[in-house]
This record gives C-alpha cells, structure tokens and sequence, in this order.
C-alpha cells in the first residue's frame, strides 16, 4: 500500500531534527516512491512510500518519536480512485 507520511517538530527541536536526519538510516522494509521533503517555512516534512507492512514503517518512526509528531496515510493516485468509483 502507498503511504503519506508527514510530520512535525516544534522550533525547539529544529536542531536534533536536523542531527538525527544527517546520519539517518531507514530501518524498516518499505520502498520511498518521493524523497523526504522539507515544507518550507514550516516545522514540517513529508515524504510518499510502499509498503505491504505498516509495521514496518512504524520502525523508522518509533526513533523520532520523543522529538516528532507522525500522521500516516494510505494513499491511491488519481486514476485508481477514479477507477474504484466509476469502475474499469
């Protein structure tokens, strides 16, 4: 399943957000379909992945946990969705 993953920090863990993200290793078995991105302006990033396990997921965010805030979604690209409701 797709997942959008986004999440927050507050300004006063901008820098151990930052830290931990430059020696950051992905932990979980589950494919990054888009790049972890920045939303400028904003304590927030985000990022678009695949995985058959949202457990799996949970790994790599269960270390960010004391620091981050996580909201994950599953997700389908517009033609699925298209195709779901009106059919083939």
């Amino acid at each position: 399943m797709k997942l959008l993953m986004t999440w927050g920090w507050a300004n006063e863990n901008a820098k151990e957000v930052t830290k931990r993200y430059s020696t950051w290793k992905q932990t979980g078995k589950f494919k990054t379909l888009y790049p972890v991105s920045t939303m400028v302006g904003r304590n927030e990033a985000f990022t678009v992945v695949e995985a058959d396990d949202i457990a799996e997921v949970l790994k790599t965010t269960a270390k960010w946990n004391d620091i981050c805030t996580f909201e994950i979604t599953p997700i389908i690209d517009s033609k699925e969705a298209v195709s779901v409701i009106l059919g083939p």
